[in-house]
């Protein structure tokens, strides 16, 4: 059994969010759904935080860690950049476009990518329309209790 970890303000794992907005590795539209996840809650939170639009100090105390149960026999693809997948890090159109022909072709339930703030640290990709995707579960969820010396910088 494998762990991954989701900061959200809903505690479940239906990807809807995917339809809303547009992430590093998915183009949002009308039915595409996917749900980010990472290797650690510190990296869940450190995304939170590279990806918040306007002050962390008004990062959402409604967010929750959410502690997510993944079995060993969930299929898994890995993106390698080390394989001549270039240009990663600096277009997003690159990645997005790597991430919606994996979720389109449905090849596997998760695709592991690198983070783009801690590359060697490692967020999954859940698609949760693939047949495999009702094995993945969630264990526990609990508020988050914010160290307030990550919101410093909000007060320069």
């Amino acid at each position: 059994m494998r762990i991954a970890w989701r900061i959200s303000e809903f505690a479940d794992l239906i990807g809807i969010g995917g339809e809303k907005a547009s992430g590093r590795w998915h183009t949002a539209q009308p039915g595409k759904r996917i749900i980010y996840l990472s290797e650690h809650p510190a990296l869940s939170l450190l995304e939170g935080l590279a990806n918040l639009k306007g002050s962390p100090r008004f990062f959402p105390d409604t967010y929750q860690l959410i502690k997510i149960q993944i079995p060993d026999t969930i299929s898994q693809q890995t993106f390698s950049p080390e394989h001549g997948e270039t240009g990663w890090r600096d277009s997003v159109d690159a990645t997005r476009t790597y991430g919606d022909r994996w979720l389109a072709e449905s090849p596997t339930c998760l695709l592991a990518v690198p983070s783009l703030v801690s590359p060697e640290s490692t967020n999954y990709l859940l698609n949760p329309r693939h047949p495999e995707a009702p094995g993945v579960g969630i264990e526990w969820t609990r508020r988050i209790a914010y160290d307030k010396r990550l919101f410093k910088m909000a007060r320069a």
